[in-house]
């Protein structure tokens, strides 16, 4: 879904506290089912895709850091500024396109505005 030709991104925080098994170890976020239903929830709620629903695990109260978690973070960061970034290429391609059929002699415009020319120079 997009708004205004945004595109929208939802993340999941604390899949931790939707399978307590991710509490200790992130690393099967992706295999879990309670996490995947929670995901398709949220995806027909917002109306996006479900690879559009970014699952994290908030730091709470662990102490140190875990390069599960981080990677989850990191992942769902990519994932946003893969999105940003297609949406700025397709918007600079709609903006070149649409000045490329203003400019072009072959766009519709152009002909008839020609034609109309070539008809009055005839007569």
């Amino acid at each position: 879904m997009f708004i205004s030709e945004i595109p929208v991104v939802v993340v999941l925080s604390n899949v931790d506290k939707v399978d307590a098994t991710l509490a200790t170890d992130v690393s099967s976020v992706f295999k879990s089912t309670k996490v995947k239903n929670v995901v398709l929830e949220m995806s027909k709620l917002f109306g996006i895709p479900g690879n559009s629903v970014l699952p994290l695990k908030n730091y709470d109260m662990e102490v140190t850091l875990d390069t599960d978690v981080d990677t989850l973070a990191l992942m769902a960061l990519r994932q946003v500024l893969y999105s940003a970034e297609d949406h700025l290429d397709n918007a600079q391609m709609r903006e070149t396109m649409s000045a490329m059929l203003v400019r072009s002699p072959d766009n519709v415009q152009g002909r008839q505005a020609s034609e109309v020319e070539t008809a009055s120079e005839s007569i």
